[in-house]
């Protein structure tokens, strides 16, 4: 069968055959994209903790007084100042946040109870961060997958 000089566009066979590249690549690309998001996630959690732990250290400080982080693993931790009190939301489904202590407590002058953090997702620490908590005070966020004495990362029990 031959085609006319004037005829453009594509065949059936050649729009086939490109809608099944396309299906691969989309099949391929999905849950790369949808890892990707929890990875984000996941971060973005532990610079709220980072956060939270500052916020916490601040009001110590600026009130003169106690500031005690109550950790729970399977729900939120609240923060306890002087009369008020606040909270941080965590859902266990999407992260694990383990702690080795009951308490985070400030003092008035900016010091702490030395704590360790480590979130993971899907318990697979290659994907985790540790969060720090120094007898100083100071809440640092380690890079991703990345123990506190700067080896790889474990396990996700603090």
């Amino acid at each position: 069968m031959s085609r006319r000089r004037d005829m453009h566009g594509f065949t059936l066979i050649e729009l086939m055959i490109t809608l099944a590249l396309l299906t691969i690549v989309v099949a391929i690309a999905v849950p790369n994209f949808t890892f990707l998001i929890q990875k984000t996630r996941l971060q973005s959690k532990a610079e709220e903790l980072v956060g939270f732990l500052q916020f916490a250290r601040s009001q110590a400080v600026t009130q003169r007084t106690t500031a005690a982080i109550a950790v729970d693993d399977d729900g939120p931790w609240v923060l306890s100042f002087g009369s008020n009190e606040r909270q941080l939301e965590h859902i266990p489904a999407q992260a694990q946040m383990l702690a080795n202590v009951a308490t985070v407590t400030y003092r008035a002058n900016g010091t702490a109870t030395p704590a360790v953090v480590t979130l993971c997702l899907d318990g697979n620490p290659a994907t985790g961060f540790v969060v720090e908590v120094q007898s100083s005070g100071a809440a640092r966020l380690h890079p991703r997958g990345i123990d506190v004495d700067g080896s790889d990362l474990a396990s996700c029990e603090p």
